[in-house]
C-alpha cells in the first residue's frame, strides 16, 4: 500500500488492514461487509494519517509538555481538565497536512459532496481490557462538505484528549502517549424508523433475551436519550416477543408499534446472525 491510499481507505477494501490502522469499529465494519451485510458506504482514515498530522504540527510536544507536569495519577481533576482543554485546542487549530486532506476529499466526492455523513472515532483497541470507551469519543452527525469534514475530523482526533478519556485510562492505568485514533466516515441512510438491537439484555445477562429499541427518524435521537423508544423484549432462543412497551412521545398512537412482528423478526435474524459471525452477543444499530 502506498503513502497516498494508506491515508484514507475505503471500506470495502480494507479486508486486508489490522485494527492497529483501522481501529475496532472499522475493522467490525468490514467483517460485516465480508459477510454479506448492508453496511452504509464510507471510508476509514487511518491510524497513519492520524500519527501524521501529529507529527507535523508537533502535536506530540504539546501532550508532552501539558501531561509531563506531574505524573497522570497524581493530577487533580481541575489540573486534567486544563491540560485535556489546551491539547484538544491545539489540535483543533492545526491544519491537516495537505496530502492526507486531499485524500479526504477524493473520497468524500465518491460518496457526493452533499451526501450527509457521520463522522465517528475507531480507536484501536478501545474495547480492550474488559472496558469499553463507548461514548468517551467524540462523534459528528449530519456533516457535509469538504470544509466541514475536515473539522469534523479534527474534532474526532481531538477528542482522544478529552478530560472524560483522560480520567478513564487513568482508571485503567493506561498509558495517554500510546493513544491513536482512526476515524469512520459513514453516509446516513435516513429512513422513517431507526434503532438499536441488543444481541445481549443491557440490564442483566443473565436474562437469555434480545433487546430491540425504536425510534422515529434517526437512531441518534435513541442514542443521546432525546427520543424514547418502543421496547421489544424477545426471547433469544426463538425471537418470541415477551414484552412491549410503547415509548412516550408527543403526537403519538401509542397503540400503534412503530415496527410490525416482520420487522422484529428480521432484526432478530441479523443479530443472530451477526453473532455468528463475530462470535458474541452484538448491539447493532439498524434503520
Amino acid at each position: 500500500m502506498d503513502s497516498h491510499t494508506s491515508w484514507v481507505i475505503p471500506l470495502e477494501q480494507a479486508t486486508a488492514i489490522s485494527e492497529k490502522n483501522i481501529g475496532g469499529k472499522a475493522l467490525r465494519l468490514v467483517g460485516l461487509l465480508n459477510a454479506g451485510f448492508s453496511v452504509p458506504r464510507g471510508f476509514c482514515i487511518s491510524v497513519d494519517a492520524y500519527e501524521q498530522f501529529v507529527k507535523q504540527n508537533k502535536l506530540g510536544q504539546v501532550i508532552n509538555t501539558e501531561l509531563g507536569r506531574k505524573p497522570l495519577s497524581s493530577m487533580r481533576w481541575e489540573e486534567l481538565w486544563d491540560a485535556a482543554l489546551r491539547i484538544r485546542s491545539a489540535y483543533l487549530n492545526a491544519p491537516i497536512p495537505v496530502a492526507i486532506s486531499k485524500s479526504i476529499v477524493a473520497a468524500l466526492c465518491t460518496l457526493g459532496e452533499q451526501t450527509a455523513l457521520a463522522v465517528r472515532s475507531s480507536a484501536p483497541f478501545e474495547d480492550a481490557h474488559n472496558a469499553s470507551f463507548a461514548g468517551l469519543h467524540e462523534t459528528v452527525l449530519d456533516i457535509k462538505g469538504d470544509e466541514t469534514l475536515l473539522d469534523a475530523v479534527r474534532i474526532v482526533w481531538s477528542s482522544l484528549w478529552s478530560d472524560a478519556a483522560l480520567l478513564y485510562r487513568r482508571e485503567l492505568s493506561l498509558d495517554p502517549s500510546h493513544s491513536r485514533m482512526a476515524v469512520v466516515v459513514q453516509e446516513i441512510v435516513k429512513r422513517e424508523v431507526s434503532g438499536v438491537v441488543f444481541g445481549q439484555d443491557p440490564r442483566d445477562s443473565k436474562h437469555q433475551h434480545v433487546v430491540v429499541e425504536a425510534v422515529p427518524g434517526l437512531c441518534a435521537d435513541l442514542v443521546d436519550g432525546t427520543v424514547e423508544p418502543d421496547t421489544w423484549i424477545l426471547e433469544s432462543t426463538s425471537g418470541r416477543v415477551l414484552e412491549f412497551k410503547p415509548g412516550e412521545r408527543a403526537h403519538r398512537n401509542h397503540n400503534v408499534p412503530l415496527l410490525e412482528a416482520q420487522d422484529l423478526s428480521r432484526l432478530f435474524d441479523r443479530v443472530r446472525r451477526i453473532e455468528a459471525v463475530m462470535g458474541w452477543p452484538a448491539d447493532i444499530e439498524w434503520t
